[in-house]
């Protein structure tokens, strides 16, 4: 989410900046794997409930 912002907030420049249209090419490429990569994070480290 950080990186988002930071992103979002590179973006309102105006200008058309290199490292900006690298990234959103490798994102647009990549997006399923960062996607996998979450999932596979959520199912090694589930979160644990309080038995009270």
């Amino acid at each position: 989410m950080m990186m988002l912002g930071v992103l979002l907030t590179i973006n309102q420049a105006g200008v058309n900046n290199e490292f900006l249209i690298k990234i959103r090419k490798t994102l647009e490429v990549y997006w399923p794997l960062i996607l996998s990569f979450i999932g596979i994070y959520m199912i090694s480290f589930p979160k644990k409930k309080n038995k009270r």
